[in-house]
């Protein structure tokens, strides 16, 4: 049996020079070991011997879900892989792009994960596909009278519960005398606090605009907006267009930054005001919610769209409205919004003409 205490004893006798020697040694050992077990994973996996949805060997179902997706990249990677075999590489940065591979080692994980990022703009189905993987769920423990939670949320949703999450957990304070509670306990009870804000949101008779999202751009323009730094795709970004903040940074030619410039509203906040009340509720037929609400532009500016009230219309992103609406989602609200009853939801696939020329889109070929 080892004996961690004898061990540490014979190694504190063992001179400085020697105990960094010992620890590149290790460290190289275990980068090779973990590049070829990488391979092994592989070849199961090939074989359907790898569930990524349980765990194994002491590890959570999500080491093992990471593991497999670096495995079965690495095949395609053949510049990271050598260099990781060869001890440059670290665990964290086997996953990056094969055009890293050489800055890789003098770079930290985290800013060669936002650098490769960068390299690529997700799609209008990148974005789609991380929309649909949301989730939540929720299970009691009742002998212990505890509900447990586990999920996901893309990247405009992850980025605004996190904010906010944040916020509401720094604001929370003790009472004079009294010790912190840990982060955690603070941000729960944040969590709880946001449940109480919506039971009031929902009686208060005055629309309320969703928070605003930050949405960073580089100058010059070259990749994604991000939030967050996740990258967006451009249909994210038109879709929250009217309700975002923009911020300048200004990069050099290594993509750093030098300089970052006034964050500004895209939309203007008197139009969106007007709005807000001449709509006073989400516009999607049948629904009442006046939190939570965001400004839509029913023909995307990219589509030929404008920031004419006409062209605008409040809907709600606490019942997924916004989310599900072009040019992110299928459904398209058409009409006139200054009437009442004016907007009807129609899918993509069912524009009639005269709905396609509102849209700014080709009209639907006829079968």
């Amino acid at each position: 049996m080892f004996d961690v205490s004898g061990h540490l004893d014979g190694l504190r006798c063992w001179p400085t020079e020697r105990l960094v020697a010992r620890r590149d040694e290790l460290v190289r050992v275990q980068r090779e070991a973990r590049v070829e077990e990488l391979a092994v994973v592989r070849v199961l996996d090939e074989r359907g011997q790898i569930d990524p949805t349980i765990g194994r060997d002491g590890e959570s179902a999500r080491t093992v879900r990471e593991t497999l997706e670096t495995a079965r990249a690495l095949e395609s990677l053949p510049a990271v892989a050598a260099a990781a075999h060869a001890g440059d590489l670290s665990a964290e940065q086997l996953g990056s792009d094969a055009e890293w591979a050489a800055r890789a080692p003098h770079v930290a994980p985290a800013d060669l994960a936002r650098l490769a990022r960068t390299q690529s703009k997700p799609t209008v189905d990148d974005a789609r596909a991380r929309y649909e993987a949301r989730s939540l769920r929720m299970w009691w423990t009742p002998d212990k009278g505890m509900l447990h939670l586990h999920g996901q949320l893309p990247d405009v949703m992850g980025a605004k519960f996190e904010a906010m999450i944040q916020r509401l957990t720094e604001r929370a304070k003790p009472a004079s005398g009294e010790r912190w509670a840990r982060f955690e306990q603070r941000a729960a009870d944040a969590l709880v606090g946001m449940c109480d804000a919506v039971e009031v949101a929902e009686h208060i008779e005055t629309p309320t605009a969703a928070s605003k999202p930050l949405l960073v751009v580089q100058v010059p323009v070259e990749g994604p907006a991000e939030m967050a730094g996740v990258p967006l795709a451009d249909a994210v970004v038109e879709q929250l267009r009217a309700n975002a903040s923009i911020e300048p940074v200004l990069v050099d030619e290594d993509g750093v930054a030098v300089a970052v410039g006034k964050r500004a509203p895209v939309l203007s906040p008197k139009i969106a005001r007007a709005v807000l009340l001449r709509d006073g509720h989400c516009r999607i037929r049948g629904c009442e919610v006046r939190h939570g609400l965001q400004i839509h532009y029913l023909r995307p500016k990219s589509w030929g769209g404008s920031d004419d009230p006409s062209d605008l219309a409040a809907v709600c992103t606490p019942g997924g409205h916004h989310q599900m609406l072009i040019p992110h989602g299928p459904w398209a609200l058409v009409g006139n919004p200054n009437q009442p009853d004016g907007l009807r939801l129609v899918h993509l696939d069912d524009l009639t003409e005269e709905d396609a020329l509102q849209l700014g889109l080709p009209p639907p070929v006829s079968v």
